[in-house]
């Protein structure tokens, strides 16, 4: 039963994202008035649980290889080592600790950068947490660990630029180029607005539907440790991994639902001036970035990163001054501040339960 109540910290850090993600979607459509907020979280909400259920397990390993090397997820010769000392029930709970200290380092620095109206990346807090925890309790001296950590680390640090320049490239064509070709005569065409409206609609849907795929993973996925699982020893851990992906994209649902306009118009409004269809090509640029990035860089990328690259790639083909810098300026350092953060919560943390986690 304990097991559920550790649980609650994935929970929260699913709720958190839920929060913070659900502007990536309809961000630009809620600000531009083209659909209104309420039915474009209930879109958000019920497509984000469905793109987890039918394949957010696929995804959800993908923590596992940084967690074990940073101690966080006990490896297959730790799982058997405790088999064959008796150690199992032990070895449990402290893995389901772990979980939960990862979960709430993270989800306590979303939530905060949530409340501030500042979009960041649930991913990289729950990566920063995890090296974290790592710099105190993994080897970083040896060799086989940097190996492992150092590439990951790298990965996700580069992020932090490639991403939102090649979604602010992406829009800058993608809105030059229509505005080019089409301009202002799509206006005029009868039944502008109906179009519109469901461009926007299908747009958003597909775009919530890859978080819940993308992204639900990472609200359970130390729970689901497959070492456990490969052992036969899981019990008392989630076991099947579409369940596990499944939790997930229902919590961050319920953060959709209760706790996401603030960021959603951070993003629709303050980072640039844009119109109604350059924010429907914002998120077909954010979409393509996300797909693109993911494929050349082999792990998951923000989309909270993509989506503001996009909107300001969007406001410079109209000139810089079209571009609020300083609400941009904001929302980088807490991209870098987010993971920062959240390691050295977890790092603190580790500190203080050294001796129970030996």
């Amino acid at each position: 039963m304990w097991i559920y109540l550790l649980l609650s910290a994935g929970l929260f850090m699913g709720w958190s994202l839920g929060t913070n993600d659900a502007a990536n979607a309809f961000g630009t459509a809620v600000a531009t008035r083209v659909i209104k907020y309420r039915t474009a979280v209930t879109i958000i909400a019920v497509m984000v649980v469905l793109g987890a259920f039918i394949g957010g397990a696929n995804n959800i390993d993908k923590v596992a290889e940084l967690s074990t090397s940073n101690k966080v997820i006990a490896s297959v010769d730790e799982v058997k080592d405790a088999i064959a000392n008796s150690l199992v029930d032990d070895l449990i709970l402290k893995s389901a600790l772990k979980a939960f200290i990862i979960f709430m380092c993270a989800a306590l620095t979303v939530f905060v950068m949530s409340y501030l109206k500042f979009p960041v990346s649930a991913n990289q807090s729950i990566t920063g947490a995890i090296i974290g925890w790592g710099l105190f309790h993994a080897d970083y001296s040896d060799p086989a660990v940097l190996a492992v950590n150092m590439p990951q680390i790298g990965k996700f640090a580069s992020t932090w630029i490639l991403n939102p320049l090649g979604a602010g490239i992406i829009s800058f064509v993608l809105v030059l180029t229509f505005n080019k070709i089409v301009g202002n005569r799509l206006e005029t065409l009868k039944g502008y607005d109906t179009i519109l409206k469901f461009g926007y609609l299908g747009a958003g849907a597909f775009a919530s539907f890859s978080i819940g795929l993308n992204s639900s993973a990472n609200v359970t996925a130390l729970y689901y440790d497959a070492a456990f699982v490969e052992t036969g020893v899981a019990a008392n851990l989630l076991t099947d991994a579409r369940v596990a992906a499944t939790i997930g994209g229902i919590a961050i649902a319920i953060g959709v639902l209760t706790f996401s306009k603030r960021v959603m118009m951070t993003v629709g409004s303050s980072i640039a001036d844009i119109n109604q269809i350059e924010g429907f090509l914002v998120i077909i640029a954010m979409a393509l970035t996300v797909v693109l990035m993911g494929s050349w860089m082999g792990i998951p990328v923000s989309t909270s990163q993509a989506v503001v690259g996009a909107v300001m790639g969007a406001g410079l083909t109209k000139g810089v001054k079209h571009v609020h810098f300083g609400v941009f300026k904001n929302i980088a350092i807490a991209w870098v501040s987010s993971p920062t953060v959240a390691g050295v919560m977890a790092y603190l943390v580790a500190l203080a339960t050294q001796g129970f986690f030996k």
